[in-house]
């Protein structure tokens, strides 16, 4: 199989140019393919679009218990399958798969570039903590042979020109830059028809997505230009409430989410909606103020404030390393969008009388064709013309506006096709050490299957752990499931993710369900409407919410907050979880901020917390407790009373493990605790608690 390629399209001419005199002859591309096949078999062929589907056998090498083939074939887009003792197979190497228009079952798919368009390759690229960055790529030649060197330019993608030297005879190609403050840099790197981008972060350490703690904002409901909005929408929970992009900019600056321990902002989809109100199915009018109606593929919501107020977002969430997901759309639009315009003939399903969820409709047999409502078309992405405009133009995105990585909207209602063809174009996105981060979301109860199956290394980077979530609602939020059954999904969830490579997110709530808090709090949380729930006046349901966090932030993955969750927001289903962000708080919620603060900042501090490998302690009835341990010395500790009366704790710590302490400090509330003979660590456990402890003298600035 032919290595996965970077979908690269040319930069924008310059309007300056960086002479770095290629002369000599720089390498021709080679766009041959090499199919793969590894395992026990007799026999192995291949049958696809270039050999009429007729078998064509591989060669066995059978010292290496592989078969192979190479293949010279014209550019464009290839189906196949295996044939491997007889079954038809998918080749498990392929990234790219497509669908049999007649049978509708998958199959893979190869897809050959065009050697006679030249491409950059990157080799190396790096940048260091004191503001250096050096990118090394090799240009190689297509139709043009010979590169211009007056048509080689590199530059930072805020116009700040960049120095280079060549080798010609090799087309090696390095350039450098020193002195750059901290935040991302994205190398841009044009070489005649040919181009590179290539994304950097200058920061202290190496970072990883299991550094991530999301932030989740709908922008409408945050803050405005002049700061907190109403305490509800002026029209009702349907409407806009008036939230901006830089009414973020501000919380940001202020150091709202660096006090957090945030450093990743997932934004509502910032596409421009439509004006006016509509039906939802539920009866009642909305706005979209959400961002889930797509009308445009290139314009950003003027009622957020633009394209010039995202840009100023995501470049003061650079400056100060934080990452932003743009929330993406690819399995509909709305009817006024350019697309459906021009092509709801072919590039649609066309029964808007299948919405989703409708008795004559149901999610479980018709959820890759159904329409939300009437006015939202579903995209016919099992065509292979319609899957790839959508990815390219939502790759476009990013590309343009500089997004660091993307949640995806709705992934179940999408072939897995359209997955891997996303996955395959954001390839150009994330050349060198920095990875764009795809964070999936596929609602359900417990279908660890469904969730699998699109990730892995040419799928998701990460979904959502939505078994987790009503595991831990069963456990803190409703009293329904002890703390064997917790641990239980958790197991068995490291158990289904395994060997995929990905980093999950685990959550204690989003905005297509009602809040923990009023769930916790015994609320009627099912009329949105007519009966939105109250704030709660007593502290449990604020303490079962605190017990929820610190296993979330103290879990492996990237957690993922819900904005008001973090200081105890109330709110029944959608769209009453959506109200606007509180900032004049109640005794109970600013108790409740306090705690999270210091569990968001001790998972920023603790390399444990992020990185480290998850050991069970004790589960059993009401108490539940883990340890993480990254093996540096410094492991951290959490453990969680769900139940009513307090308790007296022993827990005992595995053997062999390596401590630079005796002395642990729990985050929350400032207690000390000694170990004891045995790696035994005894802790009292009030009622609805929860224990965060680090070893004493770790500089976490989480003490009280």
């Amino acid at each position: 199989m032919a290595p996965r390629p970077a979908r690269r399209r040319p930069l924008p001419e310059p309007t300056w140019m960086l002479a770095l005199a290629l002369g000599g002859c720089a390498p021709e591309r080679d766009c041959t393919s090499l199919l793969w096949w590894v395992g026990d078999a007799t026999e192995v062929a291949v049958l696809g679009d270039w050999n009429g589907w007729e078998p064509e056998p591989l060669e066995h090498l059978a010292d290496e218990g592989a078969w192979r083939l190479q293949l010279a074939l014209e550019p464009g887009d290839y189906a196949y399958l295996f044939e491997v003792d007889g079954a038809l197979v998918e080749d498990p190497f392929q990234p790219l798969l497509t669908w049999d228009p007649e049978t509708r079952e998958e199959t893979s798919l190869l897809r050959v570039a065009d050697c006679e368009t030249p491409a950059l390759i990157l080799v190396s690229a790096e940048a260091t903590p004191d503001g250096a960055l050096r990118v090394e790529a090799r240009y190689e030649a297509g139709a043009e042979g010979r590169l211009d060197p007056d048509r080689v330019a590199a530059r930072l993608l805020d116009g700040t020109p960049l120095a280079g030297t060549s080798q010609p005879a090799t087309g090696r190609l390095v350039v450098e830059a020193s002195g750059l403050p901290p935040g991302k840099h994205t190398v841009q790197i044009q070489a005649g028809d040919a181009s590179l981008r290539v994304p950097l972060w200058v920061e202290a350490h190496p970072w990883t997505w299991s550094d991530a703690v999301i932030y989740q904002v709908v922008v409408d409901r945050f803050a405005g230009d002049d700061g907190p909005l109403p305490a509800a929408p002026p029209a009702g929970p349907g409407g806009r409430a008036g939230g901006t992009f830089a009414g973020l900019t501000a919380a940001l600056e202020a150091g709202y989410f660096a006090d957090l321990g945030v450093n990743v902002l997932w934004l509502s989809p910032v596409y421009a909606n439509p004006e006016g109100w509509w039906e939802g199915v539920d009866g009642h009018l909305y706005e979209a103020y959400h961002g889930y109606w797509p009308v445009s593929e290139e314009e950003v919501e003027p009622a957020l404030g633009g394209e010039e107020g995202l840009r100023a977002l995501i470049a003061a969430a650079h400056a100060r390393g934080v990452r932003v997901l743009f929330d993406v759309v690819p399995n509909h639009v709305h009817e006024q969008h350019p697309w459906y315009l021009e092509h709801a003939e072919d590039w649609f399903h066309r029964d808007a009388d299948c919405v989703c969820g409708d008795y004559t409709c149901p999610w479980h047999s018709d959820i890759e064709s159904c329409w939300f409502t009437p006015y939202l078309p579903d995209l016919a992405l099992e065509q292979p013309e319609v899957r790839q405009a959508v990815m390219a133009s939502t790759v476009a995105w990013a590309r343009r506006l500089d997004a660091d990585g993307f949640r995806v909207d709705a992934v179940p209602m999408m072939p897995r096709a359209a997955v891997r063809e996303l996955i395959w174009q954001l390839a150009a996105l994330e050349q060198g050490p920095t990875r764009f981060f795809t964070l999936g979301e596929t609602f359900t109860g417990s279908d660890y299957g469904a969730i699998r199956a699109n990730l892995g290394p040419f799928g998701l980077d990460g979904q959502f752990e939505f078994p987790l979530l009503w595991a831990l609602r069963d456990f803190l939020a409703w009293g329904a499931a002890d703390a064997a059954a917790l641990e239980a999904t958790i197991a068995r969830s490291e158990q289904a993710w395994a060997g995929s490579g990905s980093v999950m997110a685990p959550f204690t709530g989003n905005h297509d369900m009602p809040r923990f808090l009023s769930e916790a709090a015994g609320q009627d949380t099912s009329d949105p409407w007519g009966h939105p729930p109250a704030l709660p006046l007593d502290r449990a349901p604020f303490a079962r919410l605190v017990a929820a966090q610190a296993l979330v932030l103290t879990l492996p993955g990237a957690p993922t907050i819900f904005y008001g969750d973090e200081l105890g927001q109330p709110g029944a289903s959608d769209p009453d979880c959506r109200r606007t962000m509180p900032f004049d708080l109640s005794a109970e919620q600013a108790w409740t901020f306090a705690r999270v603060q210091r569990l968001g900042r001790a998972r920023a501090c603790s390399t444990a917390l992020r990185r480290g490998a998850r050991v069970p302690l004790l589960a059993a009835g009401s108490i539940y407790a883990h340890l993480r341990d990254a093996g540096d010395g410094a492991p951290a500790i959490t453990a969680i009373n769900a139940g009513t009366e307090a308790r007296v704790v022993t827990l005992i710590l595995p053997a062999g493990l390596f401590l630079t302490r005796e002395r642990f400090v729990d985050v929350l509330e400032g207690e000390v605790l000694v170990l004891g003979p045995d790696l035994t660590l005894s802790a009292d456990l009030p009622p609805l608690s929860a224990l965060v402890l680090l070893p004493e003298g770790l500089d976490c600035g989480v003490s009280p």
